[in-house]
């Protein structure tokens, strides 16, 4: 077990896991027991955790649940991490954190600073995140906005469990859509010329279009009135595009290490020396006239079309060549954040991967829905050719990167979810991402208001943390505990929800400190009588804020220290 992902969760199970294997010896019993689980009971007075492993041993032993979980619990290993364990029926073993436990936490937190909940499970490991890879036809709009704060997200916490992370943006600047942009170019600059010219039919008709046009016309003249070859136009739009969306994606705090353009591909020849390689191999075959991947090899529900009979590519040949190239360039993980539009794709791509080669497993596709859009109770309604949409930059300017990241995160990728700028305009506790930055804030303050009763924290190297005793207390340690497991797990499942969902816990079981604090004054943080106990509380605190702290910035949300 990595010392960087150690928690008093894993340090308990151990314990049990030594228990077990102890009382199996004692009893003479020669069986490979099954691996501990713990569980968080439902009801908090059943404890910190619960064991069903002696249920689980009771067919095999030939035994009562009850006998066998007592029998456990007297060949457990002493251990201030936990309080003696209790046996219920039917035969669970309910533990408690001990006095140490808290204790051991919180200096871990603050020993580990900024890299607590990081881990090197994936040490070694590199994983490419290709994510957004919208076409460059036009600004990015909110549509876009989950698909990019899913991806950067991902990539993040990726790095904290111990991968090497590249973000990759990969756009198509060729085909039809590519063409007709450069036409709705031709026929704005022409307008600003004070020509007539018609844009053409499903060309981009938004506003930015005549912008690009004005600006076209100022910095060329006259010099492209007769032009009637596409391609320049589409070079100047696409390229002053790919600007803008680079500064829009800045301006959410997401970084690209790369940018990869699709006729690449083409201009090297790496299409065809990939569908080369796959004939070669006979997993393409000819049949009527065209050229066709043995897909349903690979567990697709039936092949298909690389080259169409007239000679043209299908959309799959290129991405074939994309994720070779992928796969060449050293990566041992890719993946691929998709709109949800996707889902037929995501088979026959998988089934490429292994036609070339490589393991199903190492391609992750992650399919992220539509967002609904909601103003004033209304149901917004946007046309994306009609230029009749609001576009990322709208967004972030209106309610800041932070609530937007923090928002578009709330829900698991693959679920529908509807975007509320009132409530992500409201600075209040009910909207979900100040509830947890109340918690942040509340802890600098805490501090502030110690350093004004003369209770300036020490650092808490000498202090008492068995004195954090209170189950309000143990239960911010419970939370705090889980930062490493939420890291890994989000690293195996691709859902960074599950982050979010961490910290409401974490700021919900604060909040209740702190109201409890409000009742009852012996669990206030700041005892001017007891300076001892103050010191361990604001140890607490300040291992709490460096926690969530930390689990926002995995979000890529800057914590705030007032509100």
């Amino acid at each position: 077990m990595s010392a960087e992902f150690y928690t008093i969760e894993k340090a308990v199970t151990e314990l049990v896991g030594e228990g077990v294997r102890a009382y199996l010896r004692e009893t003479g019993v020669d069986l490979q027991p099954p691996p501990v689980r713990l569980e968080q009971p439902r009801n908090p007075d059943h404890g910190d955790w619960a064991c069903s492993l002696a249920m689980r041993l009771a067919k095999p032993l030939r035994s009562n649940p009850m006998g066998i979980a007592e029998g456990i619990v007297e060949c457990l290993p002493q251990s201030d991490l936990i309080e003696r364990p209790e046996v219920a029926r039917p035969g669970f073993i309910n533990l408690r954190m001990g006095p140490g436990a808290v204790g051991c936490l919180v200096r871990r937190v603050l020993a580990q600073g900024e890299r607590y909940g990081h881990g090197s499970r994936f040490a070694g490991r590199r994983v490419l995140v290709e994510f957004v890879s919208a076409n460059p036809t036009g600004p990015l709009h909110i549509g876009h906005c989950r698909g990019a704060v899913v991806g950067d997200a991902l990539a993040r916490i990726y790095a904290a469990a111990g991968y090497e992370v590249t973000r990759e943006y990969y756009y198509n600047d060729a085909g039809v859509q590519m063409r007709l942009l450069g036409e709705s170019l031709r026929a704005r600059y022409r307008q600003a010329l004070g020509e007539p010219a018609t844009m053409p039919e499903n060309g981009y008709q938004g506003q930015y279009m005549v912008e690009l046009g004005e600006q076209l016309k100022s910095e060329k003249g006259e010099a492209l009135k007769a032009e009637t070859e596409s391609q320049v136009f589409t070079h100047y739009a696409a390229d002053h595009i790919l600007k803008l969306i680079e500064a829009d994606m800045e301006s959410l705090r997401i970084h690209f290490d790369h940018w990869f353009s699709e006729t690449t591909l083409h201009g090297d020849g790496a299409v065809e020396r990939a569908l080369a390689q796959l004939e070669g191999d006979g997993k393409i075959y000819p049949n009527d006239g065209a050229k066709w991947l043995r897909t349903e090899d690979f567990g697709d529900e039936k092949d298909r079309v690389v080259i169409k009979s007239d000679g043209e590519y299908t959309y799959l040949a290129p991405d074939i060549a994309y994720h070779q190239y992928k796969f060449e360039r050293g990566f041992d993980r890719l993946v691929n954040v998709l709109g949800a539009d996707h889902h037929g794709y995501v088979p026959r791509l998988k089934a490429a991967v292994q036609a070339l080669g490589h393991e199903a497993d190492q391609l992750d596709c992650v399919l992220v829905q539509m967002v609904g859009l909601k103003r004033g109770g209304e149901s917004i309604k946007l046309s994306t050719r009609a230029g009749d949409f609001i576009t990322l930059k709208e967004v972030i300017d209106e309610i800041g990167p932070d609530v937007t990241r923090f928002l578009f995160l709330l829900r698991s990728p693959d679920s529908q979810m509807v975007f509320d700028f009132d409530l992500a305009k409201d600075t209040s506790m009910e909207n979900p991402v100040y509830y947890v930055q109340y918690a942040h804030a509340r802890c600098r303050s805490l501090m502030r208001k110690a350093e004004e009763a003369d209770q300036v924290w020490r650092g808490g190297a000498d202090a008492d943390l068995g004195l954090l005793d209170s189950p309000e207390e143990k239960a911010i340690a419970r939370q705090m505990d889980r930062l490493a497991g939420v890291v890994e797990e989000i690293a195996e499942q691709s859902d960074p929800m599950l982050m979010t969902a961490y910290l409401s816990d974490l700021a919900t079981a604060f909040h209740a400190y702190f109201t409890a604090g409000n009742r009852d004054r012996s669990l206030r943080v700041i005892q001017s009588e007891n300076p001892a106990l103050t010191e361990a509380r604001l140890t607490l605190i300040a291992a709490l804020r460096q926690t969530l702290a930390n689990g926002l910035g995995l979000l890529g949300v800057t914590p705030l220290d007032r509100l």
